[in-house]
Parts: structure tokens; C-alpha cells; sequence
């Protein structure tokens, strides 16, 4: 069996480490026996959506996300074939600010793709290491970002009393937690090698797998937070 998976902008929304998402979820598709073929693409680059079993984008700096816009219009209707289909998304950082209907900023108004019923207002930097609860897990992560969800009529990726945040629709998942969040949380890269796997082959036969290094590393963040009284 043999998934496909796109890294989109990788050299523009690559800011956090947000990389190691995509290598975390080849390694352990890899430790199921399953053929995995990376495309990272950029600016002008063809990008065949409907082929992929697995999207990815990161975060970035303004610039780079607006430079991002003007090439994702291009395929606005082949994301809203995705996105009603049920292809596995992850945008994390502001990329996911691209599927909205506007971004704000202070002295300009950018129009995107409209799949998702939400915009983002451009307001004061907010820096934060992140531990939320996310059903019967904590998550960890760290965000760093201005853009502020406004108008949202979309189920939240994080609900709860202590934060509302990001966007989920189907297989889409938009948060602004940036960085390696698969490699962070564990329990969401299981979840997702399940999902996609699965979503292949309903019968799929799993192999043991070997989380150790990631669940150490969760760990030590929990213990850490923690102690630091983090929420």
C-alpha cells in the first residue's frame, strides 16, 4: 500500500520546525509497511490535490503567508473537493488563516479562499507555551501569532473553558499551534496514522509500533508544565 502526502510551501511556512510533522508521520507509516512518497511544494509548483492522501502547511511570517495566498487561490475548487471529501488536512500555525473568508491587517484587507466560515483580525502578538485539554489527553504546544479568529462558525480545533481556538471540518484541522505538534502529542500522529490508514484499507492489520522517544519527550513537557503551573 502506498500513501501520498504534500507538504505545501515548505521552503515559506516552515517556521517552528513545523517539518517534523511530516517526518513523524512518514517514520511511523513507514514502521506500519506502508510505501510513503513525499511531494514539498512551493510557489508556481503544479499541485494535484485530489492525489493526496495527506496535506500539510506550516507557519510563517506575513510575507510569506501572503505570498502563499496568491498561489492557493489557484486551487480554491479542488480544496473544497478535498475538504468535502474527507482529505486529511493540517494546517497549523497562521496557514490556516489562508482558508477563511478574510485576514485583517492594520493597513490591509486580504480576501482567501472562503472554504471555511471564519476570518482573522491582525492584533497584538501573542506568545505562549500551551497545556490544554483535548479529550483524554493534555496537549502540549507553543504559539506565536497576531492573527485573532473572528466570525467563527466553524466547530473549534480546541474547546474548552480555558480556549477556543482553530477551526475543525471533517478531516480539516487549522490550529495556531505551530511547530511539531505531531511529534509533541504523540497520541495525535497514532490517531492519525490509524485514521489514514484505515481510510485506505477499512481492514488494515497494524504492526506494533514505537512511540518511546516521542512519549518520553511528552512527558517531560507535561512534568515540566507542570511544575511551571503552565495553562
Amino acid at each position: 500500500m502506498k500513501l501520498k502526502l504534500g507538504f505545501f510551501y515548505y521552503d515559506l511556512l516552515n517556521l517552528y520546525g513545523d517539518s517534523g510533522n511530516v517526518r513523524a508521520l512518514d517514520f511511523h507509516l513507514r514502521e506500519q509497511g506502508v510505501d510513503v512518497e513525499i511531494d514539498r511544494l512551493t510557489l508556481e509548483d503544479k499541485k494535484d490535490i485530489a492525489s493526496y492522501d495527506w496535506i500539510y502547511m506550516g507557519c510563517g511570517i506575513e510575507r510569506s503567508l501572503i505570498l502563499a495566498l496568491t498561489d492557493i487561490k489557484k486551487y480554491k475548487d479542488a480544496f473544497a473537493e478535498a475538504i468535502a471529501n474527507g482529505t486529511h488536512i493540517l494546517a497549523t500555525g497562521n496557514s490556516f488563516e489562508l482558508f477563511g473568508n478574510t485576514i485583517r491587517m492594520p493597513n490591509k484587507r486580504y480576501t482567501c479562499l472562503g472554504l471555511l466560515d471564519f476570518s482573522t483580525e491582525y492584533r497584538a502578538r501573542t506568545v505562549h507555551d500551551l497545556l490544554l485539554p483535548y479529550g483524554e489527553h493534555q496537549l502540549v504546544g507553543f504559539e506565536n501569532h497576531s492573527g485573532v479568529t473572528v466570525e467563527n462558525k466553524e466547530t473549534p480545533f480546541l474547546s474548552s473553558e480555558e480556549r477556543s481556538e482553530g477551526v475543525k471540518k471533517n478531516n480539516f484541522t487549522g490550529t495556531y499551534i505551530v511547530g511539531p505538534l505531531l511529534v509533541r502529542n504523540p497520541f495525535l500522529c497514532r490517531e492519525l496514522v490509524k485514521e489514514l490508514l484505515l481510510k485506505k484499507v477499512p481492514s488494515f492489520k497494524f504492526r506494533d509500533a514505537d512511540y518511546t522517544v516521542e512519549e518520553e519527550a511528552y512527558q517531560n513537557s507535561l512534568n515540566w508544565m507542570a511544575e511551571t503551573k503552565l495553562s
